[in-house]
């Protein structure tokens, strides 16, 4: 009988290890993304999604604009914007005008390079290490 119960008990054990689910998809980040500012090196990081065209080409440009605006920051850019809206009506027609302007100071000229680049398998998520030169 004991050894009836024990063979029962094995096959049990066999069959609950058959349906098993494989072990989840973990995500590994490198360090810099969260700490891009190590070893000495001033950084920033970009990261961008997929883009509406689905392009590599597009999703690397963002992310490196991204990084870029986060060393402008970090450097003590002044970004300046002003935005102005003119309507008229005569006569029962109407126009609109909008003038945007930008202007951007700096002390410093930014020259910066690419010291690594990350995409996420899980979320295809790409993230671009910035270091300035």
């Amino acid at each position: 009988m004991n050894k009836l119960l024990s063979s029962l008990l094995v096959v049990l054990f066999v069959l609950a290890g058959c349906g098993s689910q494989p072990a989840p998809k973990v995500s590994t980040i490198p360090s810099w993304v969260l700490n891009p500012n190590q070893n000495g090196k001033s950084g920033a990081v970009g990261s961008s999604m997929r883009t509406y065209d689905q392009k590599t080409s597009t999703q690397r440009k963002l992310a490196i604009t991204r990084a870029l605006d986060e060393l402008s920051l970090q450097r003590g850019v002044k970004v300046e914007m002003s935005l102005s809206k003119q309507e008229s009506y005569k006569n029962g027609s109407g126009s609109t005008q909008i003038n945007i302007n930008s202007n951007y100071q700096t002390n410093d000229t930014i020259t910066a390079h690419i010291e690594a680049v990350h995409e996420d398998k899980i979320s295809g998520e790409l993230f671009i290490w910035m270091v300035l030169d």
